[in-house]
């Protein structure tokens, strides 16, 4: 009776766990600002009241490129179609600690965006578009978002070469950002120039737009894709991302809110029921 209680509550806390990071598609959680009263330190996007965006910790989104609109947080997909990713970025940082009266305290380097989406999907398969943003001068160091797709029908999906670009009032808009993106590593985001350099204040955010094209799938598509003019998605065993390949590959992250931390959850709770019920067992005895 006493193992079946154990493993019955393991087994509540660790399904409640795994449903809470489905629900939670931002994270990590973190203090949050307002646009009247922003942050004292280097952080992104956590303020709640943007004007443009709204809440910034949700901020990859997704829209027909063909039908327009709003960009939203899910919607499902269709086959043989274009579909434009919208990732947010902005230093929350008060402006007055730029200068270097204030040491730029408000100065984010090495600032990074990585970027991720299903290479295929089957009907009624929901996947997650995601994306990140990281400067070791922030706190916390990384954000991320998702936002949601489900597939109507069979479907591979494919980074149009070139559509990634940067979004800015300042020398770096219109660039085009290297696939590096699509890198656990990442690639720079900047202002002026792509070297990982944003200021605090709105005037000194931006975003990143970037098109996602789907096939229908048939007999000719290869596990991890389709071969094409635009794209060529490698093997699952390709190790090497340079940053003239022309493929969206998966990016393994060790962000704890994707698939790692809960299977690290589950094994140490199942050894933790292990140690319980022998121990017990001795007690018996």
């Amino acid at each position: 009776m006493t193992k079946r209680i154990i493993l019955g509550a393991f087994v509540t806390i660790s399904y409640i766990f795994l449903s809470l990071q489905c629900v939670l598609a931002w994270g990590p959680e973190r203090p949050t600002y307002t646009m009247e009263n922003p942050a004292d330190h280097v952080t992104f996007n956590s303020i709640t009241n943007n004007s443009a965006i709204g809440d910034e910790r949700e901020f990859v989104r997704i829209v027909d490129k063909a039908a327009g609109g709003k960009y939203v947080t899910e919607m499902e997909i269709e086959a043989n179609k274009d579909y434009e990713v919208y990732i947010y970025y902005h230093n929350n940082a008060s402006r007055t600690l730029n200068d270097k009266a204030h040491n730029y305290k408000g100065v984010a380097y090495n600032t990074k965006l990585a970027t991720d989406f299903p290479s295929k999907l089957a009907a009624g398969e929901r996947g997650q578009v995601y994306a990140s943003i990281s400067s070791p001068t922030a706190t916390p160091e990384k954000v991320w978002d998702e936002a949601f797709i489900t597939a109507k029908e069979d479907m591979t999906l494919h980074y149009v070469t070139g559509s990634a670009k940067i979004h800015n009032s300042w020398d770096t808009n219109g660039a085009i950002v290297p696939t590096y993106m699509f890198s656990p590593e990442g690639t720079y985001l900047g202002m002026n120039e792509l070297n990982g350099m944003i200021f605090g204040c709105g005037e000194f955010s931006g975003h990143i737009i970037y098109t996602i094209r789907t096939k229908i799938a048939n007999d000719d598509v290869k596990e991890k894709g389709v071969d094409n003019q635009e794209n060529t998605l490698p093997d699952q065993e390709t190790t090497k991302k340079t940053a003239e390949t022309d493929a969206q590959t998966d990016i393994q992250t060790d962000d704890p809110k994707k698939s790692i931390r809960p299977v690290i959850l589950i094994c140490a709770g199942i050894g933790i029921t292990v140690v319980i019920v022998k121990a017990l067992s001795s007690r018996r005895k």
